[in-house]
C-alpha cells in the first residue's frame, strides 16, 4: 500500500497542558484529539488536512514531551514529535499566557530556533483583556508574529489562520475519489497500532508492550490499486465495567479515548477486528465489539495477528473455534497475519476492497421479488394468534450496508427467525461476505 505524500506540514508544539489539542480541535473544526488536564494525554502524531483560508495544510498535534522520559511511552513521544518538527513547513509554538516563561519554554524555544523554520507564536489561554498575561513577556523569545488566543473562546483564531495560510499552497480542486474508511478496532495489545504501521508501511502509531499506548484515533490514508482507504487506529477497548470503575477511581483518559473509539466505528464504512492469536480463541470483549460494529452496519473483518508466534493450532481449527463463538457472524471473512513479519498484510487491501464492494451492491428489484417470492412459498410465515403475515412486495432502499423494505400484511407477526433466514437466502444468491443485511418490514 503506497501512503499519500508531499503535504504542507503545520506542526503544533509546546509543553505540556498548554493547550496544543484544543487549539488542533478548533482549527480543525472537530474533537480528534482527546483532552484532558491529564500531563501527557497525547502521544501519537494526530494529523489532518484541512482548508484553511482556501490554503490546503496538514495540521499536526504532537506530544508534549520535549526531551527524552523515562519510559518506553515517553522516549518514543519524544522521537516523535522531533520527526514532526523535521517534517514541518512551519512551525506553531503554543505557550501559556496565564504564567510567565518557564524553563521548560525557553528550552522549547532554543530547539525551534536551531530548526530556522518560521515559528509562530501563539500565546494561549489570553481569555480576557482585563485579565494579567504574560504575552509581553513571550514576546522576548524572539519568535514573529505572536498571535494571542483562546481556544475556549475562540479568540484569536482568525488571525492565527491568517499567519497559517501564508505560505500555503492553494488548495486544488481535485477529481473526488471514493474514499473507504477503516477502523481498526480490538481489545489491548492485540496489535492495532503494528498493524496500521505494517499497512502504512512506516512507525505512523506508537507501538509498545504496555497496554493503554494509544490514546488519541491515529488516521492515515493509503492506496490500494484504485482504490483510496482512510485508516484509523483506535484505543483498545475493554470491557466496559473496567472502564467504568477507572472513570470513577478518577482516571478519565480511558473512557474518553474509548468514547472516541466509538465515534470512529460509527463514521467508518469498514472495521478490521483485531484478536491476537496467541490466546487461540475469541473472548467475550471480542464478541462484544463485533457485535457494536454489526449493529452500526459497518463490514467487518475479522485480523487475526501474530499468527507467527503460533504453532499449536492449525489455521481451520482456529477458524472452527471462531466461527463458533462468532456464530451470529458466519458471513465475517478472517485474515491470518503478521504485522511483525509483514505476513498478508497486503491481502488486508484485497478483502476490504471486496468488502466494500459487497456494502455497495445492489439487487434490481424484480430479480429481489423473485427471490423473495420463492423463499416466502417454500417457507410461509408462520400465524401469531388470528394474525398470519402476508409478503406483498421488497425494494432495495440504500446501499453501506445493503437494506431492504418489505411491505406486508401483518409484519409485526413475522418472527425474527424468519428475516434471518431470508437474509441467509439473500448471501447465498448474492455476494455479501463481510457486511451485515439489514431488513426492514413496514405495513402496505
Amino acid at each position: 500500500m503506497k501512503e499519500k505524500e508531499n503535504k504542507y506540514s503545520v506542526v503544533i508544539v509546546g509543553r505540556p497542558n498548554v493547550g496544543k489539542s484544543s487549539l488542533f480541535n478548533r482549527l480543525i473544526g472537530t474533537r480528534k484529539a482527546v483532552i484532558l488536564a491529564e500531563p501527557g494525554t497525547t502521544r501519537d502524531l494526530i494529523e489532518e488536512e484541512v482548508e484553511i483560508n482556501g490554503r490546503t495544510v496538514n495540521l499536526i498535534d504532537t506530544a508534549g514531551y520535549l526531551e527524552n522520559g523515562k519510559d518506553e511511552i515517553a522516549e518514543k513521544a519524544y522521537a516523535k514529535l522531533r520527526e514532526a518538527i523535521a517534517r514541518g513547513n512551519k512551525i506553531i509554538y503554543v505557550v501559556d499566557g496565564e504564567v510567565p516563561p518557564t524553563e521548560e519554554d525557553k528550552r522549547v524555544a532554543d530547539v525551534l530556533r536551531k530548526t530556522g523554520k518560521e515559528t509562530i507564536l501563539v500565546v494561549n489561554k489570553i481569555d480576557s483583556t482585563k485579565k494579567k498575561n504574560y504575552a509581553g513577556e513571550y514576546a522576548r523569545l524572539g519568535f514573529k508574529p505572536v498571535v494571542e488566543t483562546s481556544t475556549i473562546h475562540n479568540l484569536g483564531i482568525a488571525s492565527l489562520k491568517e499567519e497559517i495560510a501564508k505560505d500555503a499552497p492553494k488548495g486544488k480542486k481535485k477529481v473526488e475519489k471514493e474514499t473507504t474508511k477503516v477502523a481498526i478496532i480490538g481489545r489491548p495489545n492485540v496489535g492495532k497500532s503494528s498493524i496500521l504501521n505494517a499497512l502504512c508501511g512506516k512507525d505512523k502509531a506508537i507501538v509498545t508492550d504496555i497496554a493503554g499506548t494509544t490514546r488519541d484515533v491515529v488516521t492515515e490514508k493509503v492506496t490500494y490499486g484504485t482504490a483510496e482507504l482512510a485508516l484509523s487506529d483506535t484505543a483498545g477497548a475493554r470491557r466496559p465495567g473496567k472502564i467504568g470503575r477507572a472513570f470513577k477511581k478518577g482516571a478519565p483518559l480511558e473512557r474518553f479515548a474509548y468514547l472516541r473509539t466509538e465515534r470512529e466505528v460509527e463514521s467508518s464504512d469498514i472495521v478490521l477486528l483485531v484478536l491476537d492469536a496467541t490466546e487461540q480463541r475469541a473472548t467475550t470483549q471480542d464478541l462484544h465489539i463485533a457485535g457494536l460494529a454489526k449493529e452500526a452496519g459497518k463490514g467487518v473483518i475479522l485480523v487475526i495477528n501474530k499468527w507467527d508466534l503460533t504453532s499449536e493450532i492449525t489455521q481451520e481449527k482456529f477458524l472452527a473455534r471462531l466461527r463458533n463463538r462468532f456464530g451470529f457472524m458466519r458471513w465475517v471473512p478472517a485474515i491470518f497475519v503478521s504485522a511483525e513479519t509483514g505476513l498478508n498484510i497486503e491481502k488486508i487491501g484485497e478483502i476490504v476492497e471486496k468488502v466494500a464492494e459487497n456494502q455497495r451492491r445492489r439487487i434490481p428489484t424484480p430479480k429481489l421479488n423473485r427471490i423473495i417470492e420463492d423463499f416466502s412459498l417454500r417457507n410461509i410465515p408462520k400465524a401469531r394468534g388470528k394474525y398470519r403475515p402476508k409478503i406483498f412486495y421488497a425494494v432495495q432502499t440504500q446501499v453501506v450496508p445493503p437494506t431492504f423494505e418489505i411491505r406486508a400484511k401483518h409484519h409485526d407477526a413475522i418472527h425474527f427467525s424468519w428475516q434471518r433466514a431470508l437474509a441467509n437466502e439473500l448471501r447465498k444468491e448474492f455476494d455479501f461476505t463481510g457486511t451485515p443485511i439489514k431488513i426492514i418490514f413496514k405495513k402496505k
